[in-house]
């Protein structure tokens, strides 16, 4: 990443020429003044005498609001050899996302004032980042025993609340959490996995894992666990968002329960979308994630239960690690792909596979998180708004080298695999600059 730099107190006017909105057909002028939008259109060069000009070609390239991740791990405080806020924020930016949610399992999990209070000043002092959201721990330490003070950690900053990985074995403390919850409206973002069933578990119930002699996580893991939420959403009237479903058992059950009308969303790790667990053959740590990949059929339903609205939105499950995490017999190592480097290719995937549009697919990762969380997102991205937008070349070659990662974790399979060898597609797609906040940044891939 890289600033554009104009003298201290100056507040550039920018002029960002020849992108092509969503939707639109023709190419479309944006300006940008004091940090907001102060013009979509055409404009002239006339009226912006005597002030600073930054001009941009944005020729070649979509022009798309911001995205919002629903789920990522930031890793710190506690876990900063895994990385840190300045570095995944950084990370997050340079895969078009402005804003993060970030799990709430650090060390101290999140479950009081002043570990939200340093998340969120850490992330105000990131020169060139995603603003980093926290979500609060349901229960003290995530241990399942004892709520959190959940409406304090809301009104210092944490517009949800998720026990992260965690299962909570007590449906009697979950009853609680979510009443809690719903009596001052503020949705539990969750990961369907039950606290026994699986719990040791490290690969998709199947015959690759029966082959490898791997223990395994069986899809009724997650189903079991997701009848217990929804019955008691249904009790409690709380906002429940199903975080990174895996299974097509699990769309089953979150149709039926939106049909019912009971206040459901979820959605998915956008690497669910394309990796399956046959990949796990030769005891591949690179594909070892916390939520399985699961099989074909699991995949197809999760790609149309996307298409269908079933899956409201997609997310990163961004997970970066440090090397020693993955030296170990795959059972042992740790869970999880650093998803940001690599996002912005397996995105411009996601149409291929789904039969949604591109346009589409950025909904999945703006309009539907604002949603999720109760924010208007009709209105993000139009004269007077706060200027948070991307510039994408999509016909672009994707190119990325160790030097050019900007998360900490290199634990992605695309770092060491040629993507056609994975089923993808040739990978494509250059971000050319973010606006975050009216703030231009530049990325150098």
């Amino acid at each position: 990443m890289s600033e554009q730099i104009l003298p201290p107190g100056t507040r550039p006017i920018y002029r960002i020429t020849g992108g092509t909105l969503p939707g639109a057909s023709n190419p479309t002028d944006i300006k940008v003044c004091n940090d907001t939008i102060i013009d979509i259109g055409t404009f002239s060069e006339s009226t912006d005498d005597g002030q600073d000009i930054v001009d941009i070609d944005a020729s070649g390239c979509m022009v798309f609001p911001g995205l919002v991740d629903l789920y990522s791990r930031c890793r710190e405080p506690g876990l900063t050899r895994k990385g840190t806020i300045a570095s995944e924020s950084l990370a997050a930016l340079g895969a078009g996302f402005t804003h993060v949610l970030c799990s709430p399992d650090t060390l101290p999990a999140v479950d009081s004032v002043a570990t939200v209070e340093l998340i969120l000043h850490r992330s105000k002092q990131v020169h060139a980042g995603a603003n980093i959201i926290p979500m609060a721990a349901l229960t003290v330490g995530l241990r399942g025993e004892q709520l959190s003070e959940l409406a304090t950690l809301q009104a210092a900053g944490c517009p949800v609340a998720s026990q992260a990985d965690q299962a909570i074995d007590s449906t009697t403390v979950l009853y609680s959490a979510m009443e809690y919850a719903s009596s001052f409206n503020m949705p539990l973002l969750m990961n369907a996995r039950d606290a026994q069933l699986g719990i040791e578990g490290c690969a998709h119930t199947g015959a690759i894992a029966t082959k490898l002699g791997l223990p395994t996580i069986p899809v009724a893991a997650e189903t079991v666990a997701l009848a217990r939420l929804i019955e008691l959403c249904r009790e409690t009237g709380c906002r429940l968002h199903i975080s990174r479903i895996s299974s097509a058992r699990a769309v089953e059950h979150i149709s039926d329960a939106k049909q019912e009308g009971l206040p459901i969303s979820c959605d998915v790790g956008i690497h669910h979308l394309f990796y399956i667990d046959e990949l796990l053959a030769g005891y591949d740590a690179s594909f070892h994630s916390a939520v399985p990949f699961r099989g074909r059929e699991d995949r197809q339903a999760l790609r149309h239960g996307l298409k269908n609205g079933v899956i409201d939105a997609i997310c990163s499950d961004h997970s970066p690690h440090d090397i020693d995490a993955s030296l170990a017999p795959f059972p042992e190592t740790e869970p999880g792909l650093s998803a940001y480097d690599w996002f912005v290719p397996l995105l411009l995937q996601v149409p291929e596979v789904t039969g949604l549009n591109l346009e589409q697919v950025i909904g999945k990762l703006h309009d539907a998180p604002l949603a999720i969380l109760g924010r208007d997102s009709s209105v993000s991205f139009d004269n007077g708004c706060p200027a948070n937008f991307f510039l994408l070349n999509v016909d672009a070659p994707f190119a990325k080298t160790r030097q050019g990662i900007l998360s900490v974790g290199n634990n992605n399979p695309l770092a060491i695999h040629d993507a056609t060898s994975l089923g993808l597609s040739p990978l494509k797609g250059e971000l050319r600059a973010v606006f975050h906040e009216g703030r231009l940044t530049s990325y150098m891939g």
